[in-house]
Parts: C-alpha cells; sequence; structure tokens
C-alpha cells in the first residue's frame, strides 16, 4: 500500500469516526439547535478529513455527514425522509460547502505539487552555471546548456542559434533535427536575422533567449515544448544571462590561452632564430675568411694553400645547405610528409666514413671505435643516420678537452643496436638533460648546441629510436638506438 492509499484511509476512517461522534454528543440538543447550525457543526469533521486524506477522503466524509445529518437532524428522524421541502436547503448547503471543499483541496494539492516541482526545477536550474564552470571550450558550454535545459524541463527540444558568417545557423541540437531544421526556417528570416519572443510552429510551441553581454553577443538559445510554466519561462530568461556570462569566461579563457600560446611561440621563434643564425654564422664566417684571403693574397698564396682555402669554403657552404636541408626534413617528418628511405647500412664503416669529416685535428682529439666482431647490417636510411652521426661526433668534439679521445662503442641487444658516443667534456652543473635536445633549449647553459641535438633526436625518433644524454666521472656519454629489425 502507497503512502497516498494509506493517508486517504485514514482520512476517511478519522472522519466516519468524527461524524459518528459529533453525532452522538449533538442528538440530545437538536431539538434545541436549528439545522443550519448542526450542518455547521458537521462541517469541521469533513474539512479535518480532506486536510489529512485528500479528495478521497473528502468524498467519504460528505457522504457520510450527509446521509448521518439527514438521518438524524432532519424530521422524520431514522428515516432517509426528507419531509418538509424546507428541510433539502440545509442538505444541499452541506453537500455543496463538502463538495466546494474537495474541489479546493484537490485544486491546493495540485498547485502545491506543481510548486514543488517548480521549486525542484529552479534549483536545478540555479545550480547549471557551476556546471558550465567546468567546460573548457564556447561549445561544451552551448552542447551541455542545451542539453541539461532540455533534461531538467523535459522539453522536446533546444537548439543553439549561432553566428556563422554574419547569418545566424542552428548548432548544437537536442531533440528531433528535423522539427529544429523547421523551427530555424521559420524562426530566422531570410536576412538571417532572428526573431526573439515566443512562436507557434506546427502546432508546437517554440521560445527563444537572446545570449549576449556587454561585450559580445553569442545568438539565441531556442527550446520548443506543447507545455511550460511561465514561471519556468522567466527563470529561464535569469539562466540565458547565466549562460552568457558562462560563455564570456570561457571565451575570455581560450583568449588568454590563444595570447600565452603566441607569446610563448614568440619566445620560440626567437630562440630559433638565434640558434639558427649562431649555427649559420659559424660556416659563414670561415667562408667568409676562406673568400677574403683568397681576395687579398690570391696571387701570393701557393697553390696548396688556395686549394685549402677553396676547400675550407666548399665544405662549410656543403655544411650550411646541410643543415638547412636537416631543419627541412624535420619540418617534414614532424608533418608526416617523409618517408624515410631503408637500406641495409653497415653502421662501422658508416660511423668511420663520417669521421673522416669531423675537425679532430684542430683539437689534437682522435676517435675511438669498438664495435662487436660480424656486426650485423642495420636497416636505416642512409642520409638521416649519416647526420645523426655527424652531429653527435662533431658536439663531442667541439666539447672535449684539447688532445682527448671520442669513444663509440657499438652494442646489441634483443631489439636494437644500441650507440654510445663519449666524450671527456662535461655539462654545467644543474643542466636539465630532457630539454637538452629541445629545439628551444639550444645555446642554453649547458654550453651544448641544442640545435644538432634536437636534428639527432627527431631522426633517431623517425627510425622509432631512442636518444639520450647521461653524465659520468669520466664525462658525457650520449647514446641512441637503431631498431634490429624494420
Amino acid at each position: 500500500m502507497t503512502a497516498h492509499n494509506r493517508t486517504a484511509l485514514l482520512g476517511s476512517g478519522l472522519s466516519i469516526l468524527l461524524i459518528g461522534a459529533f453525532s452522538a454528543l449533538l442528538v440530545p440538543l437538536r431539538t434545541h439547535l436549528p439545522p443550519a447550525s448542526i450542518a455547521l457543526i458537521l462541517v469541521v469533521p469533513l474539512v479535518a478529513s480532506i486536510a489529512i486524506g485528500g479528495i478521497s477522503a473528502g468524498v467519504v466524509a460528505t457522504i457520510a455527514g450527509f446521509g448521518a445529518y439527514d438521518l438524524f437532524f432532519i424530521p422524520p428522524y431514522g428515516t432517509l425522509a426528507v419531509g418538509v421541502a424546507s428541510n433539502w436547503i440545509p442538505l444541499g448547503v452541506y453537500l455543496l460547502v463538502g463538495l466546494v471543499t474537495v474541489l479546493i483541496d484537490r485544486r491546493f494539492r495540485l498547485q502545491r505539487e506543481r510548486a514543488l516541482y517548480q521549486a525542484h526545477i529552479l534549483e536545478q536550474l540555479t545550480d547549471l552555471p557551476a556546471t558550465l564552470i567546468s567546460e573548457n571550450s564556447v561549445e561544451g558550454v552551448w552542447q551541455s546548456a542545451t542539453e541539461q535545459i532540455v533534461r531538467l524541463l523535459e522539453l522536446e527540444g533546444a537548439m543553439a542559434l549561432r553566428p556563422t558568417e554574419h547569418l545566424l545557423r542552428p548548432a548544437n541540437i537536442v531533440g528531433d533535427e528535423q522539427m529544429a531544421s523547421v523551427i530555424a526556417a521559420a524562426f530566422v528570416g531570410s536576412n538571417g536575422v532572428a526573431r526573439s519572443g515566443e512562436f507557434t510552429v506546427q502546432g508546437v510551441r517554440v521560445r527563444s533567449f537572446s545570449l549576449s553581454t556587454l561585450s559580445d553577443y553569442f545568438g539565441f538559445l531556442v527550446i520548443w515544448s506543447d507545455d511550460l510554466p511561465d514561471s519556468l519561462v522567466q527563470a529561464l530568461t535569469v539562466v540565458a544571462s547565466q549562460i552568457s556570462a558562462a560563455l564570456e569566461r570561457t571565451q575570455l579563457h581560450e583568449t588568454r590561452l590563444r595570447l600565452d600560446t603566441l607569446q610563448q611561440i614568440d619566445v620560440w621563434r626567437a630562440s630559433l632564430l638565434r640558434t639558427v643564425s649562431h649555427d649559420l654564422l659559424t660556416p659563414l664566417a670561415g667562408i667568409k675568411t676562406a673568400a677574403t684571403a683568397l681576395n687579398e693574397f690570391g696571387d701570393s698564396l701557393e697553390p696548396g694553400e688556395r686549394e685549402q682555402l677553396i676547400d675550407t669554403a666548399l665544405g662549410q657552404i656543403d655544411r650550411s645547405i646541410q643543415l638547412v636541408s636537416d631543419l627541412l626534413n624535420v619540418t617534414r617528418i614532424e608533418a608526416g610528409a617523409f618517408h624515410l628511405q631503408y637500406q641495409a647500412v653497415n653502421l662501422v664503416e658508416l660511423i668511420q666514413d663520417v669521421a673522416t669529416g669531423v675537425d679532430f685535428l684542430s683539437v689534437e682529439s682522435r676517435l675511438e671505435l669498438c664495435a662487436p666482431p660480424e656486426l650485423p647490417l642495420v636497416q636505416a636510411d642512409v642520409g638521416l643516420l649519416r647526420e645523426v652521426v655527424w652531429n653527435l661526433l662533431d658536439n663531442a668534439v667541439r666539447h672535449s678537452p684539447i688532445g682527448q679521445v671520442v669513444q663509440v662503442k657499438i652494442e646489441l641487444d634483443r631489439e636494437f643496436f644500441v650507440v654510445n658516443i663519449h666524450d671527456t667534456g662535461r655539462l654545467v652543473e644543474g643542466t636539465d638533460q630532457v630539454r637538452l635536445f629541445e629545439w628551444f633549449h639550444a645555446m642554453g647553459k649547458s654550453g651544448r648546441s641544442g640545435l644538432g641535438l634536437a636534428i639527432a633526436r627527431s631522426f633517431v625518433e623517425a627510425h622509432r629510436g631512442e636518444l639520450t644524454v647521461r653524465m659520468t666521472d669520466s664525462g658525457t656519454t650520449f647514446t641512441f638506438t637503431l631498431p634490429r629489425q624494420q
């Protein structure tokens, strides 16, 4: 038995008991009291039963009170006969009072239930802005707002009319999309200007709420439903303002993120320009020095000296071209537009060949290469792999003390070729060894150029390998890996 049935039964039982008790008390006095006064007294249990048990108890109380009044207080007593016609007046008044009381109670209860329901909905609508704060995009705010309003108000549907290319177009539709298109066509004129307010489209009531702030215009929130109380419509006007505030907050947040990103990009661009300028100035300085010497002293130079200057200039030109080519290849790799050309490579021979192009003599250094016997061939892109080895060997030579040995050790494990390049130079204390390979860490406090290391890391990762660095008591070791099978 439900709680409603229990209260109805309780009210009915109470009405019968009260009418019986009141009748017993009033029977000895019925000759002294006018019938209208007795009818008024018997209304008390009627009202009490309705207050407790509702409409069902009120109907039972009305019937019981009418019967008791007729049986005990309308002559002839003890019968349901009415006697003279004038006796119908108090009976009719009693019956009318009972029916009016039942109807009033029913209306009151319906209004109370509706008010409680609307209060519940208003409470949830009040909490809506708090949920919108968690959305990180304007699109998310629109979608969450339309979905939650449809769910809370049990609407047929809702959508956003948002400005696109100076026209309002439907978006974030929740409900029947075909109906949304019909509403949008009726709601927005050919000039793209929306009519705000309330309309009827194919028998469905449509309402719109403008979403805007002092600084921006977001469009309209459009809802449609057959029945929506005016109090909730008024509440939605307030909610629309709160949604506008949430949209503006999110838009400002996105704008701030874009500004932060642009500022960061500007810092990176300046750092990259400084790095590229530094790495290009070195070969350009060598080219200028060789060209100046040839121009000023060309006739007095020995043939061997002249050839050496020309070779120096050509070598630096090749290095500058290679640097630009490496940067372009990195860009293509990151864009997914570069496809590696794999071929079988003898790793020992490649390292020895690359080492001939590295200036070991200028610092009186030499290369010491150690590799396992019968080393298998590695599948790699020869051009990219040569640049990896060149950058790491050049980095090692430039940062080793004069006369030191650069050690290259090749190892094998089950999955990778492991190449260790060790020099006796040391990183500056506190250097972030992870950021050392970042593009915009170049020329940092580490004293090592991040551009060549960043290129090397990009090319190694394109082979699905890894480039790392570790500092030991004897110096610095760069290690890169290459898969044994591609």
